[in-house]
C-alpha cells in the first residue's frame, strides 16, 4: 500500500470515506498541490484529523471558501487541505446581548442573512472584507481581513470575543467567551487573528454584533491633490461625528464618507461635515452608484495587491507614495490603512515597501506571484520574528500547520 493510499484510508476512518478525496490541481495553494482534501464534520473530527496528520508528519493548510489562500507566502509544504466547509452552522444568537456564536466554515453572507431573519432584531456583524459574500468567518479572522467598515467598527480582532480551536496535536482549546468583557490573561483569539492558519485551526467563533442603523447619508469630497484629501480627513477627525465609512479613492481624487444613524442624527452629521470640512451630499441613487464602483477595488483588476498602513499624520505622504508606485488605491482615511494595486514588477513593489517603511508604516502582500512575494515579505530577523517563531514552537512544535506562510517563513 502506497503512503498516499494508507493516509487516505486512515483519514477515512476519522471523518468517513465520503469526506476524504484525493486533491487536484484546483486545490493547490499558491502552486503547491496537496495529496488529500479532508472535510471534518465537527470539532472532534478536526482535532482527530490534526492528530493523525501530526502522527504522519503531514503538513496541513486549513481552507474555508478559498478566497484568501493567496494571502501570505507560499507554504513550504502542503500535504493535506483541511476544509471547514461542513462547519457552517450558526450555533447561537443572543440578540439582547448583541452576540453570536458560529462555526468557522459559515460564510459571512449566510451569517448576515440569518441575523437579518431573526424576528424583531436588526443586527449585523460589522465586517465587510474583500470577497465578503463568499468569505468564511474562520478565514476572515485567520487573515485579519477588513473593509470600509474598519473606520468605525475596527478589525476582526476588535469584534471577536471568543474562539474555539484545535492545535496540531489534536488538543481542543478555547479563549474568551460569550460576554464582551470576558477576556483575562493570554488572549489566544488575538494571536489567531491574522495568523494565516499557522498556529491552530479555528473551529468556532463568538462575535460582538451591532444594531443596524435605519438611515444612511453619504458625502463626497473631491480634490486632485494628496494634501487636499488628507486635509479633509484631518478636519473630519475634529468634528462631533461618527462616520462608518471614510474611503479615499486614489488617483480618483475623492473621499467617500457615510454616516449611519437615525434620520435626524444622520442629517445632522452630514450637515456638520459639509459645513466644517467641505464636500457635497449625495442622493440615494448617487450613493448607491458610488458604493458599487468602489466596492471591489482594487481587487477587480490584475496586478499585485498590497496592504499598507501608516501613522495618521502621514496620510498625505502615503497617498503620494501610491501615486508614485501604484495603479490605484483605496485607503480608509481615519486609520489610515488600505490596499493598493501595483504592476507585477518586483522593483515597484520593493520601492513602495521601502517608501511605506520610511513613513513608519508597513506593507504586506495579499496577492502576488511567488517571486514578487518573496522579495517584498518582511525581514527574516528581528524581535517580531523571534516572537513568531516562539509562538509557533509553543503551539505547533511539529511544524505541520501552514508551514512557511507567515512572517519569516514561520
Amino acid at each position: 500500500m502506497s503512503v498516499a493510499t494508507a493516509a487516505l484510508a486512515a483519514f477515512s476512518d476519522v471523518v468517513g470515506a465520503a469526506a476524504v478525496r484525493e486533491a487536484t490541481r484546483h486545490d493547490a495553494v499558491q502552486g503547491v498541490i496537496p495529496q488529500l482534501v479532508i472535510e471534518p464534520g465537527d470539532e472532534d473530527q478536526v482535532a482527530a484529523t490534526l492528530r493523525e496528520a501530526t502522527r504522519r508528519q503531514l503538513a496541513v493548510v486549513a481552507r474555508g471558501s478559498g478566497t484568501k489562500l493567496e494571502w501570505g507566502a507560499s507554504p513550504s509544504r502542503c500535504d493535506v487541505i483541511l476544509s471547514t466547509r461542513r462547519l457552517d452552522r450558526l450555533v447561537e444568537h443572543q440578540p439582547d446581548d448583541l452576540i453570536c456564536v458560529a462555526q468557522a466554515g459559515m460564510r459571512l453572507a449566510s451569517l448576515q442573512t440569518a441575523l437579518a431573519q431573526a424576528s424583531g432584531h436588526q443586527q449585523r456583524l460589522m465586517l465587510d472584507p474583500p470577497q465578503g459574500d463568499a468569505a468564511t468567518l474562520g478565514g476572515i479572522v485567520a487573515t485579519a481581513a477588513t473593509g470600509s467598515l474598519r473606520s468605525r467598527y475596527g478589525t476582526p480582532r476588535d469584534l471577536l470575543i471568543g474562539v474555539r480551536f484545535a492545535l496540531a496535536d489534536g488538543t481542543v482549546g478555547h479563549a474568551g467567551g460569550k460576554v464582551v468583557k470576558n477576556v483575562a490573561g493570554y488572549d489566544v483569539g488575538k494571536l489567531l487573528t491574522g495568523s494565516l492558519g499557522t498556529l491552530a485551526v479555528i473551529t468556532e467563533l463568538a462575535f460582538k454584533l451591532h444594531p443596524c442603523a435605519p438611515v444612511s447619508r453619504s458625502i463626497v469630497f473631491a480634490d486632485a491633490s494628496a494634501s487636499g484629501l488628507a486635509g479633509f480627513v484631518q478636519r473630519l477627525r475634529s468634528l462631533p461625528v461618527v462616520p462608518s465609512v471614510v474611503d479615499i479613492a486614489w488617483p480618483d481624487g475623492l473621499v467617500a464618507v457615510r454616516v449611519d444613524s437615525s434620520e435626524e442624527g444622520a442629517e445632522r452629521q452630514a450637515a456638520t461635515i459639509i459645513a466644517a470640512a467641505g464636500g457635497r451630499a449625495l442622493t440615494e441613487s448617487e450613493a448607491i452608484g458610488l458604493s458599487a464602483r468602489l466596492a471591489h477595488r482594487p481587487w477587480d483588476r490584475p496586478g499585485v495587491i498590497a496592504a499598507v498602513t501608516v501613522p495618521p499624520t502621514r496620510l498625505a505622504e502615503l497617498l503620494q507614495v501610491c501615486a508614485d508606485f501604484a495603479s490605484e488605491a483605496i485607503v480608509r482615511g481615519l486609520v489610515p490603512a488600505g490596499e493598493a494595486r501595483l504592476p507585477q514588477d518586483s522593483g515597484d513593489v520593493i520601492a513602495m515597501r521601502t517608501a511605506v517603511e520610511l513613513l513608519g508604516g508597513h506593507l504586506a502582500l495579499h496577492r502576488a506571484p511567488a517571486a514578487v512575494a518573496e522579495l517584498a515579505w518582511p525581514a527574516r530577523e528581528g524581535a517580531e520574528v523571534d516572537l513568531m517563531r516562539s509562538l509557533k514552537q509553543q503551539l505547533d512544535p511539529a511544524g505541520i500547520l501552514s508551514p512557511g506562510r507567515h512572517l519569516a517563513g514561520v
